[in-house]
């Protein structure tokens, strides 16, 4: 067991010798196309920021594993039972760790464009919601009935390194959970509101577009 603990300390002393560390900074953009309950689909982009640790490997290969602030939002509305129209506007602020799996070409030490795919979690630590024409639980209210805060997805994506120091990617990230679980009363009773823009906001589960500049170190 000991030798193993010594080997594990000796491998992960010689990959930090070759180790980047780095900032990210980038726009996130969550898309929504209510079709058949909104007359139009509004964008709201927002950002994301945090630390990345990028580990290469041979072949071309790399992980880059980090530890980000995504604010995340979307906008829908639909119409109330008093037939009113009620529009929803909400960010939320998850802290995510996603892991790149990078491959590319290193031209010269000078420029490595490379693809990705990029599992990711978080959890979401902060929430801000703008509603009109609607008459349920206040914002905290719906907030703290919620049930299911986390997320899971999966990116795909491309970039283009600058003399192993730059980093300019975009990604397409699909989260795989809900955030209003169907078992939290804020859902239910938004339902009652605009049930068709909530059950497709469900539906979208945030997913969106990314483009970060990373700088490592």
């Amino acid at each position: 067991m000991k030798k193993l603990i010594v080997a594990i300390a000796a491998m992960v002393v010689a990959v930090s010798a070759w180790a980047q560390a780095g900032i990210v900074v980038g726009m996130t953009s969550s898309e929504t196309d209510f079709k058949a309950a909104a007359a139009s689909a509004k964008e709201v982009t927002l950002f994301h920021a945090g630390v990345a640790f990028k580990v290469p490997l041979p072949l071309g290969f790399a992980i880059q594993p980090a530890i980000l602030y995504n604010m995340k939002g979307t906008s829908y509305s639909g119409v109330t039972d008093e037939d009113k129209t009620a529009t929803l506007d909400y960010k939320t602020g998850f802290l995510e760790v996603p892991v790149q799996a990078q491959w590319g070409l290193n031209i010269a030490d000078v420029v490595r464009p490379y693809v990705f795919a990029e599992p990711f979690v978080g959890y979401a630590i902060t929430n801000e919601e703008k509603v009109s024409n609607y008459t349920g639980p206040e914002s905290k209210d719906q907030w703290d009935s919620v049930k299911n805060k986390l997320e899971y997805g999966f990116g795909l994506g491309f970039g283009i390194e600058l003399f192993n120091n730059l980093q300019v990617s975009v990604r397409k990230f699909w989260n795989m959970g809900t955030l209003y679980s169907e078992d939290g009363a804020a859902v239910k009773s938004f339902k009652e509101a605009v049930n068709e823009a909530a059950t497709t906001s469900e539906n979208e589960k945030c997913s969106g577009i990314m483009a970060s500049i990373t700088i490592l170190f």
